[in-house]
């Protein structure tokens, strides 16, 4: 592409996607961010006057409503939208444990499937065609670990709705592989993140001595695969999941 890329980041406000945004920024890629609070306007200010062209939205993704109006206005702001990475996402905790579930209330569930999944299909069903019109785009994905392999830890809605991603995702790449657009999942294994911070101290060291490399990922690493997956030198990978978990899952 000769023109300049602008990227979509949901959650960017913190953790992976925050990485993920200050990577796109630096790399000259027009950023929008969005987030649940006005720090996401700030946040975006601040790496505007640091490394490149930024702004923050700020939207609740479960307000459905409320979130096709800010897709409409960042069209408005910023036109053509390249680069789509859904990686905000909400796990509910119980006493910094799962919810097993029967204890699993139906708002509380139809919260997170809406964030978690219903979120970035609205997403990528608004921007897709016009992705399609100009022959080019990324969509990224952002699942989980929990949803590739036993679900000790994780919540049945927040697997339910990171497994359903992984299934979203295969659909945009075989619809989205003749008109230059690939799609594809990160999934993550235990990254440091105010979401990973929640659980409780006893889950925390008891995961981190699964890991075969020994620690917790860190946001930075997830954000330099997802910047890769965004670039003209990943086009070839389309459908995938792909496990950045320091050898907790191995395929």
């Amino acid at each position: 592409m000769t023109t300049p890329k602008t990227a979509l980041v949901t959650g960017g406000s913190s953790g992976i996607g925050l990485a993920v945004a200050r990577r796109f920024a630096k790399a000259g890629i027009r950023t929008i961010i969005t987030g649940r609070s006005r720090a996401a306007v700030e946040i975006a200010s601040s790496m505007s006057d640091e490394s490149g062209s930024v702004t923050g939205l700020v939207v609740e993704l479960s307000d459905l409503p409320a979130l096709r109006s800010c897709l409409r206005e960042a069209r408005q702001r910023l036109g053509h939208i390249d680069i789509v990475v859904n990686n905000a996402g909400i796990h509910p905790k119980r006493n910094g444990g799962k919810y097993l579930v029967e204890e699993i209330e139906s708002t509380q569930w139809h919260e997170v499937m809406n964030v978690n999944l219903t979120a970035p299909f609205v997403i990528c069903a608004a921007l897709l065609p016009a992705m399609k019109e100009r022959g080019w785009g990324r969509v990224i994905n952002i699942g989980s670990s929990g949803a590739r392999n036993r679900p000790i830890s994780p919540s049945a809605h927040y697997v339910a709705s990171k497994a359903g991603l992984e299934g979203l995702t295969r659909c945009i790449a075989e619809e989205g592989a003749g008109n230059g657009i690939t799609a594809n999942c990160v999934a993550p294994g235990p990254v440091i993140t105010r979401l990973t911070t929640s659980s409780s101290k006893e889950a925390i060291e008891g995961l981190t001595r699964s890991i075969p490399v020994g620690r917790y990922g860190t946001a930075e690493e997830i954000a330099a695969l997802v910047e890769f997956l965004a670039s003209d030198e990943a086009s070839f990978i389309t459908g995938a999941v792909i496990d950045a978990n320091g050898g907790l899952t191995m395929n």
